[in-house]
């Protein structure tokens, strides 16, 4: 990550000038900005007021102060707990320790008339009625910013370029024996969570030394971070993400093109990636898939991470290394893919939200969630799983996906019904979607106007992995035939349907051949007030099947309770799977004739 960053900042160091180079953003909500503004008469500086604005490209030579430092870089800052008199002590601090012609006029200026500046601050704040906006203050001379002043540049940067306890040493970054003194933590002030061996060789006590830093690569490096900041950072749920590229080989001069065009792109997405229904779709839909088609870059480097409150600390609880355009591609590829094929089942759609929903509930049932915005450990390993092509714990996410639900199914409302159904087929989509990573020849969109019974063995056969045997393939027919059940019994208005049967999906094989024969009694009665023979044939014709799959399977199932209750769950998730137009309304013609 580290790598990654100073990479950055030696791409962009000529279009920054130097002390923009080592500058740090405001922060997104700070978006207003009241100043002092200084004006000059007859070669003399006067004040002329304060005023509200909105921030902009300015340079404001702005960089947050160590605690430990009493004087500011520059004239601007944030607000602070002591309130706008604050801000103009310590104004007027920077110009007693950094004496100049126009600092000595500041600080005259600050001094007498401080308690109308103080006034006319507080006045300029109270215009702001946003909830989240915030404003910073600084200091404007005949118009200009602070930047704009050489001497004021020059103080900025002899201030964050030197070097504390410097002596000889070997940088970090560029392996040159020369003076060091900065070190990594100055710019990154970071720990982990569940990393083993990210940044191994710093310390508490030791990353002074092992991390040091000349003053030139650390100009480098914060503008890396500086960029990161700005363009590679998107919302990743309740944290956050860098996305950084490294380059190799005769890609390295291609990465002022990517810079240009890729990075530019995700700028757009700095804010959120959430999208106007709330849904996380911009991450796959726009990122993912603008990076499978760049070939400027050689690896991608994904960070995932949290900012404590209130404070610069970030804990990296995810660190995806050396990610190459082909894994890029092949999830993209793989996600259209399986879209494509289960498009006849509701076009479920692949995103990593259904992951997030399923093992961060999964915790929640467990008891074993806090409202840290760290996602579950098991979540962040099917990332890692994704992006880096290990093979993934299936039976892991199948338990967490039916446990959670089955909770969703039993506890929703009516109104919620759709969603949750919605994303009952997406935690299906998303199993195919993690096997077929790992087995790409497999799959292939299916042939729907053969016969019904050829149509579901082709089915079977594009999913090897989970109809390996008779008895899964039973279950399979056996949770499609519930999901026209349970569909009938609840358009008839009955309290009690065949969910409350399925224990949780944690059923046994004598649990599903009870089952098949309590589904077979309901449906001949319901048969009785469906008109239409075409629709009696069609669930028959399912019965006959299961009936077939029982018999082969044999009295000893070989599968395993986790594999088969999955492939219930599919089962009702693919119950338009074999139904032709007509055939949809087998649960609407029942209620109708229940009407009349």
């Amino acid at each position: 990550m580290i790598k990654s960053v100073y990479e950055i900042g030696i791409w962009h160091e000529d279009e920054f000038d130097e002390t923009q180079q080592l500058t740090e953003d405001l922060g997104k909500k700070y978006t207003r900005v009241i100043t002092i503004d200084l004006e000059t008469e007859d070669d003399k500086l006067l004040y002329s007021g304060c005023r509200l604005a909105y921030k902009t490209d300015a340079n404001y030579l702005y960089r947050k102060t160590p605690s430990a430092k009493p004087d500011p870089y520059s004239l601007t800052l944030k607000p602070s707990k002591k309130g706008p008199a604050g801000l103009i002590d310590r104004f007027v601090k920077f110009c007693e320790m950094h004496p100049g012609k126009l600092a000595n006029d500041i600080k005259v200026i600050l001094s007498e008339n401080k308690e109308k500046i103080v006034r006319d601050i507080e006045d300029q704040a109270e215009q702001i009625t946003e909830k989240n906006e915030f404003y910073f203050l600084t200091v404007l001379i005949d118009g200009r910013s602070v930047g704009a002043f050489k001497e004021f540049r020059s103080v900025f940067l002899n201030e964050v370029q030197k070097l504390p306890n410097s002596r000889r040493g070997v940088c970090f970054l560029c392996g040159k024996e020369t003076e060091v003194g900065a070190r990594v933590s100055n710019i990154f002030k970071f720990g982990t969570i569940d990393q083993p061996g990210f940044a191994h060789m710093m310390s508490n006590k030791s990353h002074d030394v092992t991390m040091p830093l000349c003053q030139d690569c650390f100009s480098k490096l914060a503008l890396g971070k500086r960029i990161a900041d700005d363009k590679l950072t998107l919302n990743f749920y309740d944290s956050q993400v860098y996305v950084l590229p490294r380059f190799a080989g005769n890609r390295i001069g291609k990465s002022q093109q990517f810079t240009e065009n890729s990075l530019s792109a995700l700028k757009s997405l700095t804010d959120s990636f959430r999208g106007e229904d709330g849904r996380y779709e911009r991450f796959e839909l726009r990122l993912i898939k603008k990076l499978s088609k760049e070939d400027a870059y050689s690896t991608l480097n994904f960070v995932f991470f949290v900012k404590a409150r209130g404070k610069d600390e970030v804990k990296v609880y995810l660190n995806i290394e050396d990610v190459p355009p082909s894994r890029m591609t092949a999830i993209t590829k793989t996600a259209d893919e399986i879209e494509a094929e289960l498009k006849p089942l509701g076009s479920p759609r692949i995103r990593f939200e259904i992951l997030w929903k399923v093992f961060r509930g999964y915790a929640q049932l467990k008891k074993n969630s806090s409202d840290s915005p760290v996602p579950p450990n098991d979540f962040l390993e099917f990332m890692r799983t994704i992006f880096k092509g290990s093979k993934a714990d299936l039976n892991l996410f199948k338990k967490a996906s039916m446990r959670y639900f089955y909770s969703l199914k039993m506890n929703a409302k009516e109104s919620e019904l759709n969603s949750i159904f919605f994303d009952r087929n997406s935690i299906v989509a998303m199993v195919y979607f993690l096997d077929r990573l790992n087995n790409p020849l497999e799959g292939g969109v299916l042939g729907l106007k053969k016969p019904k019974e050829e149509l579901l063995e082709e089915y079977f056969e594009r999913y090897p992995g989970f109809f390996a045997n008779d008895d899964l393939k039973l279950t399979f027919v056996i949770g499609m035939i519930h999901a026209l059940v349970v569909a009938i019994q609840k358009d008839q208005g009955y309290t009690g349907t065949a969910d409350q049967r399925i224990k949780g999906y944690r059923m046994k094989p004598d649990d599903f051949k009870e089952h098949l024969t309590y589904l077979r009694d309901k449906y001949k009665h319901y048969s009785k007030k469906i008109k239409n023979a075409s629709h009696i044939g069609f669930v028959e014709k399912l019965f006959e099947l299961a009936g077939r799959y029982q018999l082969n399977a044999g009295m000893k199932w070989k599968s395993s309770l986790t594999d088969l209750n999955y492939a219930f769950l599919c089962g009702e998730a693919s119950k338009n799977l074999l139904m032709g137009s007509s055939e949809k309304e087998v649960a609407e013609e029942a209620t109708v004739e229940e009407e009349e």
